[in-house]
């Protein structure tokens, strides 16, 4: 769901993330405790291993061909400035069988669920309004961590100063996506008819605007 000025090989300025933020543990519909990282220094403070991982998984994001507007992958410099440049967050498995942290040398296949980043969606003076982009890994498949990377999402973007979010191109065949936003209190503010090509559909697929307010 990328911001809607966004461009890959360019960064908005964003708000400092505060000293306030910390991990979020919490557990997955299958009682699987996770933790989910708060990354606020760029990807310099991720282990390599780690990010090599998150860039080959959504490089088949874009493959794939269905969630981004993308029709080729990133390399990965451009890939871990993008995803990691400004503000993210990194869902991982945090149990006895895989201890805790984001240390080098830990099996990404099996503890890594997912990502996502908090970005201005517009400069200036409407910086404070937001936008996420998210993707779960294999790992996380049918086991609600969209949803709880969305409730992370909902807790961290206030604490970054943000007002307001919104996403850009939720693709109306995305039916999982937008029953998770409608669950946290997303509505849909707007509709582009035909605006992407997907591998998933044979007709020109409307692409959803999502907004919910971040004030209470």
């Amino acid at each position: 769901m990328p911001a809607l000025l966004e461009d890959p090989t360019t960064t908005l300025p964003a708000p400092p993330a505060p000293k306030s933020l910390t991990p979020i543990k919490t557990t997955l519909k299958d009682s699987t405790p996770i933790t989910l990282y708060p990354i606020t220094t760029g990807p310099s403070s991720l282990p390599a291993s780690l990010i090599h991982y998150l860039h080959a998984q959504f490089s088949q994001e874009i493959a794939d061909g269905c969630t981004y507007p993308m029709e080729e992958a990133m390399g990965f410099d451009l890939y871990q400035n993008y995803w990691f440049g400004t503000f993210a967050v990194v869902a991982v498995v945090d149990d006895e069988a895989y201890p805790a942290g984001l240390e080098e040398g830990r099996d990404w296949e099996k503890v890594c669920l997912g990502t996502f980043y908090v970005k201005p969606n517009y400069p200036g003076r409407c910086s404070h309004v937001c936008n996420g982009g998210f993707f779960t890994t294999p790992a996380a498949r049918n086991r609600g961590v969209g949803n709880v990377m969305g409730r992370a999402y909902l807790e961290v973007a206030p604490k970054l100063g943000y007002k307001y979010s919104v996403f850009n191109l939720v693709f109306a065949n995305n039916v999982a996506s937008v029953k998770i936003w409608e669950k946290l209190g997303f509505q849909i503010i707007g509709r582009v008819p035909g605006a992407a090509r997907l591998a998933n559909s044979e007709e020109l697929v409307d692409a959803l605007i999502i907004g919910r307010s971040l004030v209470e």
